[in-house]
């Protein structure tokens, strides 16, 4: 990938604090995709005919309002199959299916469901389904983990260990969905049954995860963090 522009971490001390102008809808995403993101190019270029083919994506809201609803600690996710790689731009899903979560009002899974339409493009041309569940997403020590019902288990491995990239590798990929800032992290674990799109999907030990802030006015616009950033003081970031 073409040198990536990377954010001041002194700016970034500055700016966290601001508020956002609007009550935007806000807050942390994960995007897991069947591929390597951050690789050799031999390895990008093996995995590009029959790899990420399946995307599933995870949001979290710390704030925010549409239609009337309160977004701030709901979450929603959606997860994509199509005949394409789903990492590559300008690529849409054939199929998708919506989670929405079990704990939210009937207004709130309606407005969730807008924002996912209207927020994602590569939506529109997928034959859509959903399905209300119980969603969970959560950072620990160890790093991030998103669940929805029995369905659906990602792990993301330590942001603090900064121990992996080597020689010839680089970033292949920027995240599908609008962020502020983005950053690359390890799948420890991922199981993905979906019976309504016949999918079963498990995969482990890759650098396959965004991890992105969205919904930020304060913060730039889908610019990338990199590990060794997150070393440092915008590990908060994330």
């Amino acid at each position: 990938m073409k040198t990536l522009t990377f954010l001041s971490i002194g700016l970034l001390s500055l700016t966290l604090t601001a508020a956002p102008a609007v009550d935007r809808p806000r807050g942390t995403l994960l995007e897991l995709h069947s591929c390597e993101l951050y690789a050799g190019g031999c390895v990008v270029s093996s995995e590009a005919t029959l790899g990420g083919r399946y995307m599933l994506r995870a949001w979290n809201f710390t704030g925010g309002n549409l239609a009337g609803s309160d977004l701030a600690g709901l979450q929603v996710a959606v997860l994509q199959a199509s005949s394409e790689n789903l990492a590559a731009e300008n690529t849409c899903a054939e199929h998708a299916v919506v989670y929405l979560p079990k704990n939210a009002t009937a207004l709130q899974r309606d407005a969730l469901l807008k924002w996912a339409k209207t927020s994602l493009p590569d939506l529109k041309s997928a034959k859509l389904q959903t399905r209300v569940v119980p969603l969970e997403f959560a950072r620990s020590d160890s790093g991030y983990a998103f669940s929805a019902g029995k369905l659906i288990s990602v792990k993301t491995a330590s942001l603090g260990t900064c121990d992996w990239g080597g020689c010839g590798e680089e970033l292949w990929y920027s995240p599908r969905a609008a962020t502020s800032v983005f950053t690359v992290a390890v799948n420890r674990s991922s199981q993905v049954a979906e019976p309504l799109l016949k999918l079963k999907w498990d995969d482990a030990r890759k650098r396959s995860v965004f991890l992105a802030k969205f919904g930020d006015d304060s913060l730039a616009k889908h610019l990338y963090i990199t590990s060794a950033d997150l070393c440092g003081p915008a590990e908060k970031l994330f």
